[in-house]
């Protein structure tokens, strides 16, 4: 698993956000970023990256050096459009809110290895959900509130409006900050929540971005296309998985609908996982065995894993855990801390 976690990076332009905001609370970070092994030099290149190691040890330093729970709103208001390299001037150049987030969310995994996000509506409101993939480590809790933070500040700052979501829901416990995080957003979080997103009212999505240029942004999003290929490349049965994540739990993954979603058919899908050495089937038995881990030991009921799941009941679901594991469900929820299942 670390060794997976060593290949995660991301963008240089989000360091260059933290790096910022701990010279604003007085931490040398050059001298932080020496004692890491983090060349700042990076910092001068767009598209350059770091790894996610490095990104993770440099959070915590930051925040055990500022001294400040709320560190993370000091990154957010330093997000501009270098920070997302191609994707976030393309956001600046949008049309309209609604396409600013729409590209965030086509691209977040060129912004991070260890994130996707997804865009759905319902009734009026549209959610951009977030996946965090750590690779089997323990996330850092507060990068979590920091990224949702840093979608909305950006928004905000392209649009020049005071946007705020309709609801924001964390899957994680509330923070100590998690007051100060709740009046930046303006609206109420709700937190151990059984997804990650942030919830809006499209009408307000709809709004325009007096410096948009659709035909630039189009131009920009041909440039991170290509460089979300070059990222994927040999990692098709990637790009795949976060398809599947994007379609659950309103539907289970299927064939037609991925490949749909890929701008390819059926077929050549099928061909690019052999390639691979995999199959749909597996791609979505390891996604699925991956996040009911997950869920389960966050201390979520069996309904509501099952659900997220994409299965019809929890017998369903509970009968496929034991092939995958040759364990029950139930014995996942007995290891966890009485607090965690409280």
């Amino acid at each position: 698993m670390q060794q997976q976690m060593d290949q995660r990076s991301a963008l240089a332009g989000w360091v260059l956000a933290i790096y910022r905001a701990m010279n604003l609370k007085g931490v040398d970070a050059d001298a932080v970023m020496a004692e890491i092994g983090m060349d700042p030099a990076l910092l001068e290149g767009g598209y350059s990256r770091y790894s996610q190691v490095q990104l993770s040890e440099l959070w915590k330093r930051a925040v055990e050096l500022s001294g400040d729970p709320t560190f993370g709103l000091t990154v957010a208001q330093q997000v501009r459009p270098a920070t997302f390299h191609a994707v976030g001037y393309a956001m600046s150049c949008s049309a309209t809110i609604y396409r600013a987030i729409s590209r965030f969310a086509q691209y977040t995994r060129l912004i991070s290895d260890s994130a996707t996000a997804t865009l759905t509506e319902n009734d009026g409101l549209v959610m951009l959900d977030f996946h965090f993939d750590t690779g089997g480590e323990r996330p850092i809790y507060e990068t979590v509130d920091t990224v949702l933070a840093s979608v909305v500040a950006y928004l905000r700052w392209i649009s020049n409006e005071p946007l705020s979501p309709v609801e924001v829901q964390i899957a994680h416990a509330a923070s100590a900050s998690g007051d100060a995080f709740a009046e930046f957003f303006g609206c109420p979080i709700t937190w151990e929540a059984p997804r990650t997103c942030l919830v809006f009212d499209k009408q307000q999505l709809s709004q325009r971005i007096l410096s948009s240029d659709e035909e630039l942004a189009s131009l920009l999003d041909g440039a991170a296309s290509r460089f979300l290929e070059q990222r994927m490349a040999g990692r098709f049965a990637v790009r795949v998985r976060d398809l599947m994540i994007a379609q659950l739990p309103d539907e289970v993954p299927t064939k037609a609908r991925t490949a749909n979603l890929l701008g390819m058919t059926e077929r050549t899908l099928l061909r690019r996982l052999k390639d691979e050495g995999t199959t749909f089937a597996e791609v979505l038995r390891a996604l699925r065995e991956e996040l009911a881990f997950q869920y389960l030991r966050r201390g979520m009921c069996m309904s509501e894993v099952a659900y997220l799941l994409g299965f019809s009941d929890n017998g369903t679901f509970s009968r496929a855990f034991k092939d995958w594991t040759g364990r029950r469900p139930s014995t996942i929820t007995s290891d966890l801390p009485q607090a965690a299942r409280a």
